[in-house]
């Protein structure tokens, strides 16, 4: 193996850590280098800045592989949890179908635990009709109802947003249960 040298001022002496994570005490740096090429190991500075700086002897390449495979499984963990941010764009005259859909899909978003954002995009002279747009808005969130609740909101650009929160609540509730198909297939046979 090789020894890694850190271009810093000369060392007369060093701290060693062994590769068994023992404190072996104050060396030469070149006694400290023999150690290392006898465990054909490498000898890497931890702490230039200390006095004297403090060297361990490990194996460099497996000390970088696990340093990667514990900052992977980091990001792994933080994509679990992720919050996603979805956008549902509507305009201030949108039909009851399109806003049916959209609605649907907020609440499809909100169950999975997503962020929604509802924008309504007004251009030139649909400004004049931000009224319409604002009450569109809140008609969106009423019927979102219990399942979400008001992070943010902007009533005054061009773009009319709200971004709505899952509430945590509704997370931990089970689905609701289905009726008995029996009992919805019953005829009454009153004469």
């Amino acid at each position: 193996m090789t020894t890694k040298h850190l271009t810093s001022p000369p060392l007369a002496t060093v701290r060693l850590i062994d590769e068994k994570q023992n404190m072996v005490g104050v060396l030469s740096k070149n006694e400290a280098i023999q150690m290392a090429e006898d465990a054909e190991l490498d000898l890497v500075i931890l702490s230039p800045d200390a006095d004297p700086p403090v060297v361990k002897i490990m194996d460099y390449n497996k000390y970088k592989y696990e340093q990667q495979k514990k900052k992977r499984e980091q990001q792994k963990k933080s994509a679990a949890n992720r919050v996603d941010l979805k956008e549902l764009k509507m305009g201030f005259n949108i039909d009851q179908h399109d806003y049916s859909v959209r609605l649907k899909a907020a609440m499809k978003f909100l169950k999975d635990g997503d962020k929604v954002k509802v924008i309504v995009s007004l251009k030139g002279r649909e400004n004049e009709f931000r009224n319409i747009a604002i009450e569109l808005i809140r008609r969106f969130q009423n019927d979102v109802g219990e399942l979400a609740t008001e992070e943010a909101k902007n009533f005054r650009d061009r773009n009319i947003f709200i971004v709505l929160v899952p509430n945590k609540a509704q997370k931990t509730q089970e689905p609701p249960k289905k009726q008995d198909k029996s009992a919805a297939n019953e005829v009454s046979a009153s004469v």
